[in-house]
């Protein structure tokens, strides 16, 4: 607790923080369905910190909240996106997490690569290819807090499962464009679902940007 407590100080007051480094005490889980017409749906559970919470959410720090962080957040998240609505949201917290569960419908696969970018991750869209990216990680100021953030909130995950129209192929590439064999976290392609999940923390801290590219 008391790594949590001196994270939410250096949260609150370090100039090198950054919407993805907030990201560390917040844990997303999305399983998205695409159809043959770009067209499909992405159901979304947020696990939301107290702590982060509790750092309150101000004109001066809203920029840099990674998520939305209520209904009323989505909603005007929705109406900024074409093809995008909001077709179910639940709230309920624990001893300690706010978690929200978020149901959305998209018309073309624009409308879904801005939802993801609308919340730090970045994916691209182009015919049967879908390309998730991941920036490198904090620069030497951040990484000073590295020991602290890494304690302080293990346990939230960047979780993804997406269904494609067909058999799913996975590759991954770094910034370049060069293909990799070893990436964070957990991996696997199963028929027409691909599935990866990584630790928030492993995801700020990458020292290198990665590139996963599905095809169908």
């Amino acid at each position: 607790m008391a790594y949590k407590k001196q994270y939410c100080l250096l949260a609150k007051y370090a100039l090198a923080l950054t919407p993805l480094f907030l990201l560390s005490c917040i844990g997303t889980s999305s399983q998205i369905k695409i159809n043959n017409d770009g067209s499909g749906t992405i159901t979304q559970i947020y696990r939301i910190s107290h702590e982060l919470q509790n750092m309150g959410k101000t004109d001066e720090t809203a920029e840099m909240y990674p998520l939305p962080t209520g209904k009323e957040d989505l909603e005007r998240t929705v109406e900024r996106i074409p093809g995008l609505r909001l077709v179910s949201y639940t709230s309920r917290q624990d001893e300690k997490d706010l978690i929200i569960n978020a149901g959305f419908a998209f018309d073309t696969p624009e409308a879904l690569a801005l939802l993801m970018e609308n919340q730090q991750f970045k994916i691209d869209l182009s015919g049967k290819k879908i390309t998730i990216h991941f920036p490198a990680g904090e620069d030497s100021e951040a990484a000073s807090f590295k020991e602290i953030f890494l304690a302080a909130f293990t346990g939230y995950n960047f979780a993804i499962s997406l269904t494609v129209p067909g058999m799913a192929k996975a590759s991954w590439f770094d910034g370049s464009g060069k293909s990799v064999q070893q990436y964070p976290g957990t991996f696997s392609v199963r028929n027409s679902t691909v599935d990866f999940t990584v630790s928030m923390g492993e995801l700020v801290y990458l020292d290198n940007p990665l590139n996963l590219e599905i095809n169908w």
